[in-house]
């Protein structure tokens, strides 16, 4: 009879170890899409299941108005529930981009100059603007007609954004005095100190909104 209970005992805890182990993800908000190695499986909870072969899982949890985040399940993680909370994306919250009507983010646009304005003119009042956002100026060639600020950083909870302008001559036309105007915007997360960590930003931080119209009226076509 012992033999029979340890023969039992032994086969209870071979299909054990083989036994499917169970996690059920938790996120929030509760309206956060979950995917598992790439594939959308649910919002707001979900069970993964390790079989024998299956050492960890890939978790991104996504939702509109927070951070993505990215997380790797282990296998050997004790607990039968696991909770994922999304910080939510203040330097979304601080900014416009395309959904808004404002596309202007890491792309050129053009400024003509009024009539009857000097290129000393206009270049001191490029200048003007540029430094009411501006603390340093990293090029400042007023024969080329160009400009480049260094990085204004600003800086949140989860992620640091980085923004510059930049200013150059255009030579469409030898009649009419015209400048290419762009705003660099890039980001990366707060835990991610290299300068590789950042990426470019499709959005404008609400600060500079104004500069473009600014620059438009300083030297374009409004007073």
């Amino acid at each position: 009879m012992k033999h029979i209970l340890l023969s039992l005992c032994a086969l209870l805890l071979s299909f054990s170890a083989y036994a499917a182990k169970k996690v059920t993800i938790n996120v929030i908000p509760e309206t956060a899409k979950i995917y598992v190695d790439g594939q959308m499986v649910g919002t707001g909870s979900y069970q993964v299941k390790f079989d024998k072969n299956t050492d960890f899982f890939i978790i991104k949890v996504e939702d509109e108005g927070y951070i993505t985040r990215n997380y790797r399940l282990l296998k050997s993680y004790t607990k039968a529930t696991i909770l994922y909370q999304l910080p939510i994306d203040e330097a979304k919250e601080a900014s416009v981009g395309g959904g808004e009507g404002i596309d202007i983010a890491n792309k050129w646009f053009d400024v003509t100059c009024r009539k009857g304005m000097s290129e000393e003119q206009v270049w001191k009042r490029l200048m003007s603007v540029c430094t009411s956002y501006f603390d340093n100026i990293e090029v400042r060639d007023k024969t080329a007609g160009w400009i480049k600020t260094s990085w204004r950083l600003t800086k949140f909870k989860y992620q640091t954004v980085r923004t510059r302008l930049e200013v150059r001559m255009s030579f469409i036309d030898e009649e009419v005095l015209s400048y290419r105007v762009r705003l660099n915007v890039q980001i990366r997360d707060s835990d991610c100190n290299s300068e590789n960590c950042y990426k470019n930003y499709d959005r404008v931080l609400r600060t500079f909104e104004p500069l473009i119209q600014e620059l438009q009226t300083s030297v374009g076509g409004g007073e």
